[in-house]
């Protein structure tokens, strides 16, 4: 678990990385190179998931590929036909207070707000205004995403206050 003191913000302990996937880090169903090889460096410090309701089918081959774990979401398991509360449930599930939280899409909007760091991409799809409003930081794109993760400086400059 990785601790960081960030001034007037309070203590961050992150140990989990959960990330959406349309929209986050696959753009016409595909995931660039440079997101593989930041993703090989981002699990020598955090424990990572996929989360996604799977719109494309490709989940477990990408989560697969990139080597780490995976939640397909299916909202009626938790008795809800509401995709953002199943992301939430499952954010819950792992640990929202030691989880950072990643996306872009409506469905991401309560794990944006709920997770102890939430990361909007505003990437070529775009973000929901609503997740953006629930998230902590905006980044342009998944690598941004990951190398805010990787470097401690750039967590606390950021959230300072």
């Amino acid at each position: 678990m990785k601790e960081i003191l960030v001034p007037s913000y309070g203590v961050l302990r992150l140990k989990n990385v959960l990330f959406d996937l349309n929209g986050t880090i696959q753009f016409d169903g595909k995931i660039s190179m440079d997101v593989k090889e930041k993703f090989k460096r981002l699990k020598e410090e955090y424990d990572v998931y996929l989360i996604s309701a799977d719109t494309r089918g490709n989940l477990e081959e990408i989560a697969h590929d990139l080597g780490v774990s995976y939640i397909k979401i299916r909202a009626d398991r938790i008795d809800t036909t509401n995709e953002s509360e199943a992301k939430n449930y499952e954010l819950i599930r792992l640990g929202k207070e030691n989880t950072v939280a990643i996306g872009n899409g409506n469905n991401d909007s309560l794990m944006l707000k709920n997770a102890v760091l939430g990361i909007i991409i505003i990437g070529s799809e775009g973000a929901a205004v609503n997740s953006i409003l629930n998230a902590d930081v905006a980044l342009p794109d998944p690598i941004s995403s990951i190398d805010f993760l990787l470097d401690e400086e750039k967590i606390i400059a950021t959230l300072r206050n």
